[in-house]
């Protein structure tokens, strides 16, 4: 089987009320060439018969079980072990795409030779409510990065072909602060490039890990300073 060009990777955890519209809003995609990867980190809710049912409709969705620590950057890794794609998308099993988001991505990535990408996005509720746009500036790199997180996860795309696979590091938060961290610490692209456009849409919420605000900024200062090369 021809090999896809775009892999997306997504966790799952108890994600029953949301999972579907994640993975409709990828089936929906103008750009069809990918390959969708859930990671069931041990629900005990119906997510994995969701994720079954789905499967069992298109060739191009995989289920697979953690295969690493509990928690995000395992399952992350889990559906990374697997991916067969020149380009990694990361999409949580809570939040959505809009229709264009890889079609415009990957063209703004060829047009200009970039190989790590994020773009705007827009914030909704639990219930699906439209709170705002968020925006962030045109480019990156590892010092703008202590200021803080300006890369949205569910609008990242990187190319392996130039970065290679790159595994999120295991802490238990902001560890997709300190995968883009090590990305642009490692030596092979000296910055992210944002698309000036609206791609994703995230679910806020006040029972995620990011809810304690004190935690999250102590995870800040960590990454900073093992990711980072931060004194």
């Amino acid at each position: 089987m021809k090999k896809p060009l775009v892999s997306i990777i997504m966790p799952a955890f108890n994600s029953e009320l949301f999972i579907g519209e994640a993975i409709n809003s990828v089936l929906r995609q103008s750009f069809s060439d990918w390959e969708l990867i859930i990671c069931d980190d041990a629900s005990v809710d119906t997510t994995i018969d969701i994720c079954k049912d789905y499967e069992t409709q298109d060739i191009r969705i995989r289920l697979v079980q953690n295969q690493f620590e509990k928690g995000a950057s395992g399952a992350r890794n889990s559906c990374l072990v697997e991916a067969k794609g020149r380009y990694i998308a990361f999409l949580d099993s809570d939040d959505i795409w809009l229709q264009n988001k890889l079609e415009s991505q990957l063209s703004f990535m060829h047009k200009n030779g970039y190989a790590f990408t994020y773009s705007y996005h827009r914030v909704m509720s639990e219930d699906g409510i439209i709170i705002g746009d968020c925006y962030a500036p045109s480019r990156v790199n590892n010092h703008l990065m202590h200021i803080s997180n300006f890369i949205p996860c569910l609008t990242v795309v990187y190319d392996t072909f130039i970065i290679g696979k790159v595994f999120q590091p295991n802490i238990v938060k902001r560890n997709d602060f300190a995968l883009w961290l090590t990305i642009l610490n490692g030596g092979n692209v000296k910055y992210a490039y944002c698309l000036p456009e609206v791609t994703a849409c995230y679910r806020a919420n006040s029972y995620g890990l990011s809810s304690n605000k004190f935690q999250a900024l102590k995870y800040f200062y960590r990454c900073l300073v093992d990711y980072s090369a931060l004194n």
